[in-house]
């Protein structure tokens, strides 16, 4: 069946006071969130979805009767279902070298102008496809952290999002989804521009400067810097 709707009065109730304990709804989220102040603050975000809401038939036969009020969004519930399968993928696909490039990745997307609108979900793929498409078989490749974050930037440097790209697909999936098609042209053109400069940034032997970091010690005379001057989309946040 459905998951009915649950008031947050309904779970408090056996839950003694004591504890700290505190329950609140989100309804557009299809979410229940448990949270306690003491000793430290911890809050628990609960989603409840169901299988059945991939039927379209039963979804659209239940919303017309009289239990429509207590069903929980379908489409909040259908997000929660892609997020497992998003997971099960992550699990079965990531080993740690890539989990270390998609750590410098989200950097980035905190950093950078450019990279903020590339989702969590977008950044997990192209790392993983950017891994192997260097042939290989059944076992996953033997890859440094730098080498595949030097193949997302060629990625991005390439040009693949500009022009008639195919996109990238999403394999969790059942029908083409392109993961990245919500990108406008603008923020297409500054990815690109900015994964340009990181790469020459890379061939010069400053990755410091891409990670934000101060300039090793080691690097007592780096190679000369790129003439071309910092893209706008490649300056960080708040700094000019």
């Amino acid at each position: 069946t459905l998951f009915p709707y649950t008031r947050s009065s309904d779970l408090s109730s056996g839950i003694n006071a004591e504890y700290g304990v505190a329950f609140a709804n989100n309804i557009q989220e299809a979410a229940i969130f448990i949270k306690r102040s003491e000793p430290f603050p911890v809050e628990v975000k609960v989603q409840l979805t169901s299988t059945v809401f991939r039927d379209e038939d039963v979804s659209k036969e239940t919303m017309k009767s009289d239990k429509a009020a207590k069903v929980l969004d379908r489409t909040a519930c259908l997000n929660v279902l892609a997020l497992l399968r998003q997971t099960k993928w992550f699990e079965s696909r990531m080993s740690v070298s890539l989990i270390v490039v998609l750590q410098l990745l989200k950097d980035l997307n905190k950093r950078i102008p450019a990279w903020s609108p590339l989702s969590t979900w977008s950044l997990e793929l192209i790392v993983e496809r950017c891994a192997r498409t260097k042939g290989y078989s059944s076992q996953p490749p033997q890859f440094s952290p730098a080498e595949v974050i030097r193949r997302v930037f060629e990625l991005f440097a390439s040009g693949f999002l500009l022009l008639n790209s195919p996109g990238l697909n999403d394999p969790c999936e059942k029908e083409p989804v392109d993961v990245l098609g919500y990108l406008s042209a603008q923020e297409r053109e500054d990815l690109t521009a900015s994964a340009q400069y990181a790469l020459r940034l890379m061939v010069y032997n400053q990755l410091y400067k891409i990670l934000g970091v101060a300039q090793p010690p080691s690097l007592k005379r780096p190679l000369q810097a790129p003439r071309s001057s910092c893209p706008e989309s490649f300056k960080q946040k708040g700094k000019s």
